[in-house]
């Protein structure tokens, strides 16, 4: 792929999970000794008290609530559940901390591949030009060369795809979660076998989609991808 069209699909180098590692740790030592029911700090409180953004807050408290010790009560607040292993799990620390942050972060990224990635393959049957057409197909190429090591590969498609949808707002919604979705690749590639031609398979099932003109079958086949992808990711154990 060109690397002018390359250029708005950047790739962040630094996880930000570490910081809300960090907060889920003050929280969870903070309710450690606190009665079951007991109602935490709001976001905002929270913000405050932690000193960070309320991005890092909620994938704290998503990360808790994964985890058991907090229950999200819908228009009251998360409060301190009845869950035994909250003073366990102050003692294990950062191990399961981080693995409940990875699974809350899964979740929602595969909530907005759902809704962004199936609306850009749509999109992309409708719109597509010759020069996306063939920048797809040789993505696939490289996909096909690289299976032992296909995760730039498999990133550049749906960068390919997105850009083949020419909607400058869908694509950005893209980019703000591409890095999420790289970097959990390695973990699929390394523990699942034939996860590599699976997905090369799927991806090549999209285009066929894309280029036959076909919106419907091709807003299908990526919803099929993100729903069987779920089932990767909890193979893996980060769903």
């Amino acid at each position: 792929m060109s690397s002018d069209r390359l250029e708005e699909f950047t790739l962040a180098k630094a996880p930000r999970r570490k910081l809300a590692e960090a907060a889920a740790e003050q929280i969870l030592e903070a309710i450690r000794t606190l009665p079951p029911g007991t109602k935490i700090p709001s976001e905002t409180e929270l913000m405050r008290m932690l000193s960070v953004g309320r991005s890092t807050v909620r994938e704290a408290l998503n990360g808790l609530t994964v985890l058991g010790v907090l229950d999200v009560r819908h228009g009251y607040g998360a409060v301190v559940s009845a869950n035994p292993k909250v003073s366990g799990l102050a003692a294990k620390g950062r191990e399961a901390i981080a693995a409940a942050l990875a699974q809350g972060v899964t979740h929602d990224l595969l909530e907005a591949r759902e809704i962004v990635e199936v609306a850009i393959a749509r999109l992309a049957a409708q719109r597509r030009t010759e020069t996306d057409l063939r920048e797809i197909e040789q993505v696939l190429e490289k996909h096909e060369r690289q299976k032992e090591n296909p995760i730039e590969a498999a990133s550049e498609f749906h960068i390919a795809l997105a850009i083949s949808a020419h909607n400058e707002v869908l694509a950005g919604v893209f980019q703000s979660f591409l890095n999420l979705m790289v970097s959990r690749g390695p973990r699929l590639y390394r523990n699942l076998e034939g996860f590599s031609e699976w997905e090369l398979d799927q991806h090549r099932q999209i285009y066929e989609a894309v280029l036959a003109g076909s919106p419907d079958l091709a807003a299908d086949r990526m919803h099929a991808h993100v729903t069987a992808m779920a089932e990767h990711y909890k193979k893996v154990g980060e769903a």
